[in-house]
């Protein structure tokens, strides 16, 4: 079961590659180019293991490598930082384990059963789909294993391939149809293509129909670059259409630059305080915004209690007659106490209205994990555990609820409301006996009193990474929200390389939804996203800023992945379960038929080639022992009476068979030594056999002519 170098470099060089594609300090977008390729040795040693533990250990050790060369900054997190580096390696780690098995059940079938057959009838060309199927099978099982990777409790979506695709805005396009997993796939696939050609070089020379196998690898070459040039059609008539804007949101976007943890009481607010009013001051009160968003972890207190310290804290100007003054809704981060007893609370984002006063909040759902939850915490030991290795025991708890807010759009309230949005499905017209018609009829043809959409905007607030995460957006999306509005605390990290890879994950949730994304961070990366994944407005990452911005909102669109979700991951999953069942149902339930198949077959096909060559060699031996017997007569009827013609004819006779078997024992020898040793030795022996009785003709003969 050991590990080759060659395979563990493989191994280790293509998460290098992976981790300087991906966001990193000399890149902060990433590098696309390098993504292409960042699979390929991971292909080839794939390829070359020979057991299922080997090539879980290859993809282990690629991934753990891709961990650790983007998500270095886990370290920083506070006292307990190479707990949630260590935790997160390890448990990535393992499910990469996992995954590196399932990705060698196609493999497997080269070195069991009938993989050498297989093999030889590859390199003969006549197995044409092969590396096609080779392929397609690695890019399945790393799709399978990026999905894997970033779904659920555990899911931690950094260090991925999509992440690294960021700057080629029109391969990105595809999110909106498969979500991020349709470019993980073609960006698998590619490295396949590449990784393959790296096999054909190893095994050139057991290759025997060269032109064959170019061509089945040249198949794969266009199949791929059909898939990539389908994608660009479809990216770039995606990015090129526009999309209807609806109305626009006025907000303020205010970057503090201060880690709660290391804050003192209030001096987040203080501060935000001071950079809103700034802000603020630069327009005039008839332009005052729509909407005001400070970042995560804000508020230090818990709410719902805290709503009567905030009305009179901080001094000497309260948090609630600050937001009074300006007259504008508020979205704040701070936690909400949600089991008194227990001490339970929620991370949560907090509206306060125009007058200053709290309204409601959203409570986070995803927690992140080995920092706001652990797996089995509330388990006793898992307590005792926590208490000896951490500094605290988590105390979030996830929320159950989805929050839609509403707010207005200050421009359009003095506008009436169109027509168009009347909502009553069925209005009934009566006259009178004198055949005049009401005057609520009148009115109500002729001005609508319903609410005005378009002076309201809906929108949802995720919370930190909850943005990078379909299974928080998607719900919220639906829920009916116009725009992601997301809050953020990643100053703890202490690099902006985190900064970055957060955000391009985050950017991929305005395409998947064709929706505006808000991104409102403590120390960055603060920004604006419009639905084609482009960056409208932004701020410095770890500086004190805050921007206004007329933040587009646009016409709802229901794209397929918003439709049917991970379909596209649903699909490949079933053909690879599809592919599972039929596996294990041929090589465990009738491995010792298939073998036996086998043998037979071969044995037999080589049998009856060899009896084949033999009878055509001792034809042709039998025809020449015939035409020197008859040059022997000749010799002697016309020279019947002379000893020294007979030793003549005798000596030329001798050399004639002589000559005949050497050449008829060099074909036989030749031709059998390219079967098989096996089977040459057979051969041989059968040769030796007919010289031997070609030897006593011989004796026979002279004999004869003696006489």
């Amino acid at each position: 079961m050991n590990i080759s170098i060659l395979q563990v470099f493989c191994a280790v060089f293509s998460g290098i590659i992976q981790g300087t594609a991906i966001s990193n300090s000399l890149s902060h977008l990433g590098q696309p180019f390098f993504a292409l390729f960042a699979l390929a040795p991971l292909y080839l040693a794939l390829y070359t293991s020979k057991s299922y533990r080997k090539a879980g250990l290859l993809f282990m050790i690629q991934i753990f490598t891709v961990h650790m060369i983007s998500s270095f900054w886990l370290a920083n997190y506070h006292e307990f930082g190479f707990i949630t580096l260590g935790a997160s390696a390890f448990g990535t780690a393992l499910k990469g384990f996992l995954c590196g098995i399932i990705a060698f059940l196609y493999p497997s079938t080269l070195v069991k059963n009938q993989g050498a057959l297989k093999e030889m009838e590859e390199n003969s060309g006549k197995r044409p789909f092969e590396p096609f199927k080779r392929a397609l099978w690695f890019a399945s099982a790393w799709l399978v294993w990026e999905w894997v990777k970033s779904t659920g409790f555990l899911g931690y979506p950094w260090g991925t391939i999509f992440s690294a695709a960021y700057r080629w805005k029109i391969i990105t396009q595809l999110a909106s149809v498969t979500g991020v997993w349709g470019i993980t796939f073609i960006f698998a696939l590619f490295s396949a293509l590449c990784g393959e050609g790296l096999l054909l070089l190893r095994k050139s020379i057991q290759i025997q129909n060269q032109k064959a196998v170019s061509s089945n690898y040249r198949q794969l070459a266009f199949f791929t670059f059909t898939v990539f040039s389908v994608v660009f059609v479809y990216g770039l008539l995606a990015y090129i259409t526009p999309i209807n804007r609806t109305k626009s949101l006025k907000t303020v976007i205010v970057q503090q630059n201060i880690d709660p943890w290391e804050a003192v009481d209030n001096d987040a607010i203080v501060k935000s305080i001071k950079l809103t009013r700034n802000e603020l001051e630069k327009y005039k009160e008839n332009e005052s915004p729509d909407l005001i968003v400070w970042s995560e972890g804000v508020l230090p207190r818990a709410f719902p209690k805290a709503r009567t310290y905030y009305e009179t804290h901080p001094e000497p100007l309260s948090l609630s007659d600050f937001i009074a003054s300006t007259n504008t809704p508020f979205i704040i981060g701070g936690r909400t106490l949600i089991n008194k007893n227990k001490k339970y609370y929620n991370n949560s984002a907090f509206l306060f209205d125009a007058a200053g006063r709290f309204t409601g909040n959203y409570g986070k759902i995803h927690l992140v994990p080995f920092a706001e939850g652990f797996p089995f915490e509330n388990n006793p030991t898992m307590k005792a555990f926590l208490k000896n290795i951490v500094p605290f025991v988590p105390s979030y708890r996830k929320g159950k609820q989805l929050v839609l807010f509403q707010i207005p759009i200050k421009r359009y309230q003095d506008e009436e409301t169109p027509l168009e949005y009347r909502n009553d499905l069925l209005r009934t017209v009566t006259l009178d006996e004198e055949g005049r018609g009401s005057r609520d009829d009148q009115f109500y043809f002729s001005e609508n009193t319903e609410r005005n959409p378009e002076g309201y905007v809906s929108f949802t607030t995720p919370i930190c990474f909850e943005d990078s995460f379909n299974d928080v957006c998607r719900p919220l999306w639906l829920l009916g929200s116009e725009v992601f509005v997301n809050i953020t605390n990643d100053s703890w990290s202490k690099t902006a390389v985190a900064e970055y890879q957060h955000f391009i994950i985050a950017s991929y949730r305005a395409i998947e939804y064709r929706t505006t994304l808000v991104r409102a961070c403590n120390s960055g990366y603060s920004a604006v996203v419009d639905p084609k994944g482009n960056i409208i407005a932004d701020l410095p990452v770890f500086q004190d800023a805050s921007a206004t911005i007329d933040i587009p909102v646009y016409e709802r669109r229901m794209t397929p992945y918003a439709k049917y979700g991970d379909w596209f991951v649903y699909l490949i999953l079933i053909s690879m379960s599809i592919y599972g069942i039929y596996f294990f149902i041929v090589n465990w339930k009738w491995p010792e038929r298939r073998r036996r198949h086998f043998i037979t077959i071969t044995f037999q096909t080589c049998i009856n080639e060899c009896q084949e060559n033999l009878e055509t060699e001792k034809e042709e031996v039998s025809e020449k022992n015939s035409s020197s017997e008859k040059k022997v007569k000749r010799v002697s009827k016309t020279s019947a009476g002379s000893k020294s013609a007979k030793k003549t004819a005798e000596k030329k006779s001798g050399k004639a068979e002589t000559k005949i078997t050497k050449k008829t024992a060099g074909k036989t020898v030749k031709k059998d030594s390219e079967k098989s040793k096996k089977k040459t030795m057979s051969s041989k022996t059968k040769t030796k056999t007919d010289s031997s009785k070609k030897s006593g003709i011989k004796s026979s003969r002279k004999k004869s002519l003696s006489e």
